[in-house]
């Protein structure tokens, strides 16, 4: 994800004169979508949502409708690792401005229709696991996302396969520990959660019991 934030800023830098300072609003735009990502995966909805709104009314004083996209997408993906269901209308509208964007297979990527993704349009870090994907065998496909380096990434892969719905546990306490070294306790919360799940769903009752046990510690 870092990858893709800095890659929105780079984008962004190329637009204007080389010669010249930077406007301001590149950075700031940055800066607040950086805390955007920090506050909502450590919980803290509504600074996330007062970042959001200040990274976007940023890029929104520049009339940039390519750069209001990329953050809305953003969006979306630091919800699609935290296992939360998102609204893309905010997506959608500058997005439907312009239509033949190359990020449109990114965003069909964090919508699950993984058949509409040209692989080769797709951010580098999650190419091996959608041809994983598309190929349909688990192993490969828990394997693939285990590998990714950035760890928001690979949260971002292990939430597309847990909305799947073809999670196992070893899927489940990866993400788990991703999370917990991050210090990332809404992803954290929400993978401990579906792993309780998981473990009632198999009828191993103490393993399920032990996730509850650190749930409760955890708290809300």
């Amino acid at each position: 994800m870092r990858k893709i934030l800095w890659l929105l800023l780079v984008l962004l830098l190329l637009a204007g004169c080389a010669s010249r300072p930077a406007p301001e609003w590149i950075g700031a735009s940055y800066n607040h979508l950086e805390r955007y990502k920090e506050h909502y995966l450590r919980g803290n909805e509504s600074l996330a949502d007062k970042s959001f709104q200040k990274a976007f009314e940023e890029i929104k004083s520049s009339g940039d409708i390519d750069a209001m996209a990329k953050a809305c997408l953003i969006k979306i993906a630091v919800r699609t690792a935290a296992l939360e269901t998102f609204d893309d209308r905010e997506y959608l509208r500058p997005a439907a401005v312009l239509p033949t964007l190359p990020y449109v297979h990114y965003y069909s990527f964090l919508k699950g229709s993984f058949e509409k993704v040209d692989v080769n349009e797709l951010p580098g870090q999650y190419r091996h696991f959608l041809k994983a994907l598309l190929t349909g065998n688990r192993i490969d496909i828990e394997r693939e996302a285990s590998l990714i380096e950035d760890p928001l990434s690979r949260l971002i892969a292990a939430g597309l396969i847990v909305r799947d719905r073809q999670e196992s546990e070893a899927l489940l306490n990866g993400a788990i520990e991703t999370a917990s070294r991050q210090g990332w306790k809404k992803p954290l919360l929400a993978y401990l959660t579906k792993l309780e799940i998981f473990y009632d769903s198999k009828k191993e009752l103490k393993k399920a019991a032990d996730v509850r046990k650190r749930l409760e510690l955890i708290g809300p």
